[in-house]
């Protein structure tokens, strides 16, 4: 882990917006997020910058539908050629051959972009992104029926593309000499523990552990998105470095688990407080109205007997969730705003 990195009430973001001008969606990411930029992922530009599609690429037996927003795997066929001819390029450890094409990720090109034209002095860290590996294989479907999260071969599968997408991330983003945050976001994990997935608590920890560890062998940090309720104390077990939960509705389902939180902490935990709502709320809340529900649930965590200063360096804020769905003048405040509560805290 990264003992230097502090978080600060740095803002950073999830990853969406609903921009198809490439340039300007950037920008925002930049003047929005000036000590954590991240890339922004473009959704309404095309398909393939579907959360579910953008990192398939690469995936043995993917057959892209004829929408071009859906995509499974079919194994009517032999899947063991496929399967074998993946693992061979895995376990040759080149991230290379795990790319993200420039027509899966516009922004992530434009990121890099940016950052080999201006100077970096200011940045705190980078921020990259992937889907889940649970979330992935809980929205690939088989043509068996099943999802590929209860097909051991292609969950491995997924978890290994993962991994691999999020290193060629990591490769790429740490050559700027700054801190690089890769989250793994995972809004399937809102199921985890009801009949809609049925998998352990440690088949869970073990898939989202062989990400992280991919990333943290090589100096970076891992994150996790979840933008409902989950199961936090199995996150907090897990090997993840920055939790990443939707404050604006659910901050007292997380503050439950105060106690797990302040063993995350003492572990070198980070949380990632997304205050900012992501939904059409955003149009009637203020930067005060955020600030002091923030406020509120620091409160209560110093209350429980965890230092304010440790929470203040190990504290990121982000929106809630990505700003995909929203209009455009709905994101640019949701990004506004974030900056702006961010500056707020750090002047408490």
């Amino acid at each position: 882990m990264l003992t230097n990195f502090k978080g600060n009430f740095s803002a950073t973001a999830i990853g969406s917006l609903p921009h198809t001008n490439i340039e300007t969606a950037c920008e925002l990411m930049f003047k929005s997020l000036p000590e954590i930029p991240c890339w922004p992922q473009l959704p309404k530009i095309s398909a393939k910058e579907e959360m579910c599609i953008q990192y398939t690429e690469g995936l043995p037996c993917l057959k892209i539908h004829g929408d071009g927003k859906t995509v499974s795997i079919e194994i009517s066929g032999d899947s063991s050629g496929a399967l074998a001819g993946f693992y061979e390029d895995y376990l040759k450890n080149d991230p290379r051959l795990f790319h993200i094409s420039p027509g899966c990720a516009a922004g992530f090109y434009a990121m890099i972009d940016r950052l080999n034209k201006s100077p970096q002095n200011s940045f705190r860290a980078l921020k990259g992104q992937v889907v889940g590996p649970i979330t992935l294989a809980g929205s690939l479907k088989l043509s068996t029926g099943i999802t590929a999260l209860y097909n051991e071969e292609f969950f491995d599968a997924v978890i290994k593309l993962m991994s691999m997408k999020a290193y060629w991330q990591f490769t790429k983003l740490s050559r700027y000499g700054l801190p690089v945050i890769i989250f793994a976001d995972e809004p399937y994990l809102t199921s985890f523990g009801s009949a809609f997935m049925n998998i352990s608590r440690e088949r869970a920890i073990r898939a989202l552990n062989e990400v992280y560890e991919t990333i943290q062998s090589h100096g970076g940090l891992t994150g996790t998105h979840c933008c409902g309720n989950t199961d936090w104390a199995m996150l907090m077990d897990s090997k993840v470095d920055i939790i990443s939960f939707d404050a604006y509705e659910f901050m007292d389902k997380y503050l439950m688990f105060w106690r797990e939180i302040q063993a995350f902490l003492d572990r070198g935990g980070y949380m990632a407080w997304g205050i900012v709502p992501t939904s059409h709320k955003i149009n009637t809340t203020s930067l005060n109205d955020l600030a002091k529900r923030l406020e509120e649930g620091i409160q209560f965590l110093v209350r429980k007997g965890i230092s304010r200063t440790l929470i203040q360096e190990r504290s990121i804020i982000t929106p809630s969730c990505g700003t995909g769905t929203l209009t455009i003048e709905e994101a640019e405040r949701v990004m506004m705003l974030t900056h702006a509560v961010s500056l707020s805290m750090k002047n408490t």
